[in-house]
């Protein structure tokens, strides 16, 4: 008994069968297989091209979001620059302070400046004074708030007030020891030990 059937008809039918299942993995072999398995690496390549420019838009998005903040910051410094002396602006602001006082009938007893202190950032310095006033109470609030109005920034604290008589109208007379604290922007180069130079 032969594999292949006698009549020639059927024989023809199934050679015909044969071959067309012999094409058809030829084709799946050489044609679908290739294509199918480039088609799940074309897949996955977008995939990937989609996860990156997603990255990417997130990243511009945090970029445009930080030069924002950065736009701010600069105008922020900028304004506070404005209201920051300089170093060489000290003498002129010690001398408004003490006409102010000369002005509001006060007698300034003494001054004492404290070493300037460096920022945590670097940036400023911090120059700080105790002062002693005498004159009328009310005297000594004006003087506290005209020198806070100062278009620098100057802070001025009352540390102590204690009585220092009356005038001949009958008015209090005190003695005021103020701190008076501001802030003077950094020179290039400065140093953030005050205690300065070697000689």
């Amino acid at each position: 008994m032969g594999l292949l059937p006698d009549d020639p008809r059927s024989q023809k039918a199934l050679l015909g069968i044969i071959g067309a299942a012999a094409l058809g993995a030829v084709f799946y072999l050489y044609v679908y297989s290739p294509k199918h398995d480039t088609l799940e690496e074309d897949e996955a390549r977008l995939e990937q091209l989609e996860f990156l420019n997603q990255q990417a838009n997130a990243r511009i998005g945090n970029l445009d979001a930080l030069r924002d903040e950065l736009r701010n910051t600069e105008v922020q410094l900028e304004v506070l620059e404005r209201l920051v002396p300089s170093q060489s602006e000290m003498p002129a602001i010690y001398q408004s302070i003490a006409s102010e006082a000369e002005v509001l009938g006060l007698k300034l007893i003494a001054v004492t400046p404290a070493a300037p202190v460096a920022d945590t950032a670097g940036y400023f310095m911090r120059q700080d004074w105790i002062m002693s006033l005498e004159g009328e109470y009310h005297r000594i609030g004006e003087f506290i708030t005209h020198v806070a109005s100062f278009d620098r920034i100057v802070r001025p604290q009352i540390v102590d007030i204690t009585p220092a008589g009356q005038t001949p109208s009958g008015r209090q007379l005190v003695t005021a020891v103020l701190s008076l604290e501001t802030f003077v922007l950094q020179q290039p180069g400065q140093a953030s030990d005050p205690g300065g130079e070697d000689g």
